[in-house]
């Protein structure tokens, strides 16, 4: 039996409770074990692709996170570009690379822009004659510090929008606004942050539409005043506090928050090569980094792509028709003016790498649990969430059909139509000018949050989906490169990287 995660990330077991803030005790919910879906019988030679063991690849991966944690990082942490956890990470990979059998394996350092760091941060409210600490504050990623110890009033907003700002006086003040439970607009995507920072707040708080209490890092949220995510149960008691307290004497926070960029860092590209019976290539790529644990986001990636890795490697290089090429990629949640600084380069190299690749496929949020409302908690289901899904695009449909064929009869749940540009962050950059299949879970329940754990990743969406990315692989194989290329652009059509507001 598998059991709720409580929103700190610690397990609890069946039967076990935990008091809420307001005396309730909610029910713990248990699922079965997960189902493993059927192999097609003509496929059986993809039963070695086992789950259970790319879940070891999981484990080990949120175990650097930890250590990084450990060592003086209680606040920020994970497998973060250009930290010690992002150079263990590449170290680690590289030494599975090498016992596995790969060749002109090697860790690639790639040079960082001043990184965006936070070093440490408080925050409490008090009034009413009550105070309490917010545990759940996580500050957005670049925003500025507080410069100091501030304190100020608060005023909650709701949702944010234009009528809920009328006629309230939020200048110099802490706003706190509510975003909507996913998958509605979050207060950064419906504006309402920045509706705050125009109407003069000083400080920014964005309550979670997520149940429980979960930190959550998330990506930069355009505005220039200190701006934190809070959990919804932190976010719901300072409501009530609002609400207890007179109105001529608002409660108020008391917040500190030090960031810094940090200069010369540097990040890493790390390759491995399965020599086929030609030089055309297949790419296989996964960014290592993540936040907090980042066991789906993306330890589960990088173990798809080393289950291909081993899948292959046990193979005669003649029966590879294609040479295989495997990154490790340093990743994209440093979202800055070089974010996802490997993929740029790699990208601005293509004419060296990729004259003749056949296919690209990007590993990135392969398995994550499927969950539900229950009450106050999050209940678990016995299945992993559906993926979206790229397969080549609107100019490949034979491809496009083939890899949803593959991949419904592996048993990878998938969204109804595929996705015009790939899911996930980083194949988004090689599509236009590269064939490639993606999938992934972006709106996974536990996305970008310290709840993201080893449980919350099903073995049995480990193993369906590269087992079905192996199968796209070969197929693929079975098509002349010239059927699969298509005219690079003129110009570079992707979006410009954007600076974040600093």
């Amino acid at each position: 039996m598998l059991a709720l995660i409580s929103p700190s990330g610690q397990q609890r077991a069946s039967g076990q409770s935990k008091t809420g803030r307001e005396g309730r005790t909610p029910t713990v919910h248990t699922v079965p074990a997960f189902v493993e879906p059927a192999l097609p019988a003509e496929d059986r030679a993809y039963a070695s692709i086992d789950g259970k063991h790319l879940k070891d690849y999981v484990e080990e991966q949120v175990a650097i996170s930890r250590r990084y944690r450990d060592q003086g990082h209680p606040q920020f942490w994970g497998r973060i570009i250009g930290t010690s956890g992002d150079a263990e990470s590449a170290q680690w990979l590289l030494t599975k690379f090498e016992k596995l059998g790969l060749t002109k394996t090697h860790i690639q350092p790639i040079s960082l822009l001043p990184q965006w760091m936070a070093k440490s941060w408080t925050a409490s409210v008090a009034g009413g004659g009550k105070s309490m600490s917010l545990s759940s504050a996580q500050p957005a990623y670049y925003t500025p510090s507080t410069k100091g110890d501030v304190d100020l009033a608060i005023v909650y907003v709701g949702n944010g929008t234009e009528a809920e700002f009328a006629g309230r006086d939020v200048r110099g003040k802490a706003v706190f606004v509510a975003s909507m439970p996913r998958p509605g607009p979050t207060a950064a995507q419906s504006g309402a942050l920045q509706r705050a920072e125009k109407n003069g707040a000083a400080v920014i708080f964005d309550i979670g539409g997520l149940i429980g209490n979960q930190k959550v890092q998330s990506y930069p949220v355009n505005t220039t005043i200190p701006t934190f995510n809070l959990g919804m149960q932190d976010g719901q008691a300072v409501r009530a506090m609002i609400e207890q307290s007179p109105a001529d004497q608002p409660p108020h926070l008391k917040v500190r928050l030090d960031t810094e960029m940090v200069p010369n860092e540097k990040t890493a590209l790390v390759w491995g090569t399965l020599p086929g019976a030609s030089d055309e290539t297949v790419y296989v790529i996964a960014h290592r980094d993540g936040w907090f644990d980042a066991a789906g986001d993306n330890a589960g990636g990088v173990a798809a792509m080393l289950g291909l890795v081993e899948f292959y490697a046990k193979m005669p290089q003649a029966q590879r028709r294609r040479t295989m090429v495997f990154i490790g990629t340093d990743g994209h949640h440093n979202t800055g003016p070089d974010g996802g600084a490997g993929r740029e380069w790699l990208v601005a190299h293509r004419k060296e790498f990729f004259t003749k690749t056949a296919l690209m496929v990007n590993c990135e949020h392969p398995s994550n649990i499927e969950t539900y409302a229950a009450g106050n908690q999050v209940g678990y289901t016995n299945t992993f969430v559906p993926q979206q899904w790229y397969a080549g695009g609107a100019s490949r449909p034979k491809m496009t059909a083939m890899a949803e064929k593959i991949l419904r009869e592996f048993g990878v749940t998938l969204w109804d139509q595929p996705s015009p540009q790939p899911p996930g962050g980083d194949l988004g950059r090689f599509y236009w000018f590269l064939p490639g299949v993606a999938t992934s879970s972006n709106e996974f329940f536990f996305f970008h949050t310290e709840a993201n754990t080893p449980e919350t990743v099903p073995w049995t969406g480990l193993q369906a989906t590269t087992r079905a990315y192996a199968k796209i692989i070969d197929e693929v194989n079975k098509i002349d490169l010239s059927e699969l290329a298509r005219p690079e652009p003129a110009a570079d059509p992707r979006p410009p990287l954007t600076k974040p507001s600093e």
